[in-house]
């Protein structure tokens, strides 16, 4: 075997594998932690000129695209209105404070490709809500992180309403991770450092608890 050909596997063993990239712009940097995605309820709303004014917010009062769960998109004020007046809860305007709808934002750090993060929403929104949830979602990127807007329409087709339960969150930025990852774009859904660090001082107190208890306790067998 020649040298120069030794040299060439010799590189390709020894060199990091890199099978993903976010297509940073400008950038040929490779970096070995995959950013993080963010997944965040940015709020709710209470009756349908609620929702009303939150669908002319995420379009730029129909400049951007609404899509819907059926692949439907709105790109006008009166079809997007009149989508939110088909989204009224007649049986429900009565009840004060009652969710009309959850407001998302999905987004991505500079760099990420903005077409790639709708594409991952609309598997994401599609696998977790169309089943029982009217949602829309607008891309926006007039910011340095591609984002999206998702909103979906709380009270479900079988009647039961959309709670947002503790760690829900958590669990949808793992699921968005994962279409991220499916495109072949790199994506991280740890835990938050405060929520880790939480965790870390129970484990601790538990521990401090059992110490206390064996050391207590004179009926421990040795």
């Amino acid at each position: 075997m020649s040298k120069l050909l030794n040299d060439s596997i010799s590189g390709l063993l020894n060199g990091d594998v890199r099978t993903k990239s976010n297509r940073i712009k400008g950038s040929g940097r490779y970096t070995k932690k995959p950013p993080e995605v963010m997944v965040k309820v940015s709020g709710f709303g209470y009756n349908n000129a609620h929702t009303a004014n939150h669908f002319d917010y995420i379009s730029r009062n129909g400049k951007l695209e609404l899509e819907d769960e059926t692949g439907l998109v709105y790109q006008d004020q009166h079809t997007i209105h009149q989508l939110a007046q088909d989204w009224n809860e007649s049986d429900f305007q009565q009840r004060t404070r009652t969710r009309h709808s959850t407001h998302l934002i999905l987004s991505m750090p500079y760099g990420t490709e903005p077409k790639a993060v709708k594409k991952a929403v609309r598997s994401f929104a599609k696998n977790t809500f169309s089943e029982n949830h009217q949602y829309v979602f607008a891309l926006h990127t007039d910011t340095n992180s591609p984002h999206v807007h998702l909103t979906i329409k709380n009270l479900g087709f079988d009647g039961r309403r959309l709670h947002v339960r503790k760690g829900l969150p958590q669990v949808w930025r793992e699921q968005f991770a994962c279409e991220l990852e499916r495109l072949g774009v790199a994506a991280e859904a740890t835990p938050s450092l405060k929520k880790l660090k939480m965790t870390k001082q129970i484990d601790n107190r538990d521990h401090s608890t059992l110490r206390t208890v064996f050391k207590l306790s004179p009926f421990i067998i040795k």
